[in-house]
This record gives C-alpha cells, structure tokens and sequence, in this order.
C-alpha cells in the first residue's frame, strides 16, 4: 500500500512503475488504481501518482466536502494524467455520526457534473454495513441514482 500523510510512501516511483507493468492477467493489461484523500494532497506525491492509473479521490472528513471543488481543482494539479474516480462516503467515518444530506448531496451532484465534463470516469459510493440501516443520507443517495442513472453521459 502506498500511504502518503506525513511518512514517506511506502513504494518509490520506480518501484511502482515495476509493479504496473507486471499487471497482467489473461494477457490483458490491468490498471493500477490507489486511493487518495484530501488530506494527503501534497505535490511531493505527484512523481508517485504519474504512475498511477487511476487516483480515487475521498474526503474523510464530512466537514471537508465544504472544500470539494478547491480540494479537487488541487488533486487535478497533482495527477493531470491519471483516470479519476471521485468516492462518495455516505457515512461520516472520520467523525462517528451521519452524513450530513446536504454534503451527501454536494457529493452527488458535483460528481456528475464532473462526470458529464469528463474530468472523472465514475464515482464510488462506500456502503460497506450501512445501506440496510435506513440512513437519510443512503435512503437520499438510493433515490439520486434511481433519478439519475439513466441519464447520457
């Protein structure tokens, strides 16, 4: 695993590059994917992240959503090349309690717009234990997707 917040990663640059082109299967080339969140946004990471292919960008704290479009702007600089993924927590795990509905849906909506501009290439809901618990922010999350996932991207 390649940790980033306040150590040195695990794997060097080279070393990465090494295991992405060992990512084989079935004489098909698999893609080498790594989560990343906001508080690990840091330009010494960016040499780690050319070899990437796709960065999943997360937010763990639920009060750092207010800073998703500057937080994402700065994750853009950082990995210009790599596929996105933008993960949406429906829970607050940082701080124990609920998603906020109103951050769950800033979430949601910010990711399709990036979706539909092309900048991302989907968006990762966690549900883990949670999605049979009746939650606001899941049962608000379970209409979005019915509501708009039939839409063209």
């Amino acid at each position: 695993m390649i940790f980033f917040a306040k150590r040195a990663a695990t794997f060097t640059p080279g070393v990465l590059s090494g295991i992405k082109d060992k990512l084989v299967a079935g004489g098909r080339k698999l893609s080498l994917w790594v989560t990343l969140y906001t508080h690990e946004l840091n330009e010494s990471i960016k040499s780690h992240l050319e070899q990437i292919d796709v960065v999943t960008f997360w937010t763990w704290a639920s009060e750092e959503l207010e800073n998703l479009e500057k937080n994402f702007k700065k994750f853009k600089q950082i990995c210009p090349r790599s596929r996105k993924v933008l993960g949406c927590y429906m829970y607050d795990f940082c701080n124990k309690k609920l998603m906020p509905v109103d951050l769950m849906e800033k979430q949601c909506e910010l990711g399709l717009k990036w979706l539909k501009a092309g900048e991302i290439e989907g968006i990762i809901f966690l549900s883990s234990a949670i999605c049979d618990l009746k939650f606001e922010a899941v049962e608000w999350t379970r209409q979005w997707v019915q509501r708009v996932g039939e839409e063209n991207i």
